[in-house]
């Protein structure tokens, strides 16, 4: 029965259909844990940048989590400027239509949320 058993794992992970518990899986970037913690990124990079314009996510790429000691999400994201500078800090700045003018760029974030203490913090961030 062994041999039998030992045979499904090792074809499982050969195939790479088995999904380690607490790793990374992809979730809906639609989520609402994924959104908070893309708005707080966005929010985080901008406030990082030394760009006089805000930027926003233009797509969200791949969204994966982790559960933790809360929950970690790894954000892939297509960024761009918007036409709005920083002092006006309008969250509603959407993004260029003009390519040229958006400069778009790809983000990496990880970003660590723990809700029930009312914390979340950007780990880190590669563009």
């Amino acid at each position: 029965m062994w041999k039998i058993v030992f045979l499904f794992l090792a074809a499982s992970f050969a195939v790479g259909n088995v999904t380690l518990v607490g790793g990374f899986r992809k979730v809906d970037p639609k989520d609402e844990g994924v959104q908070n913690a893309l708005r707080f990124a966005i929010a985080e990079h901008n406030r990082r940048s030394n760009d006089m314009y805000l930027s926003n996510a233009a797509e969200v790429i791949e969204a994966q989590s982790q559960v933790v000691s809360g929950l970690k999400y790894t954000l892939t994201v297509r960024m761009a400027k918007t036409s709005c500078r920083k002092s006006a800090a309008d969250e509603s700045c959407p993004v260029h239509s003009d390519p040229e003018k958006a400069r778009p760029y790809i983000c990496t974030f990880t970003v660590w949320s723990r809700p029930w203490l009312n914390d979340i913090q950007l780990e880190k961030q590669k563009c």
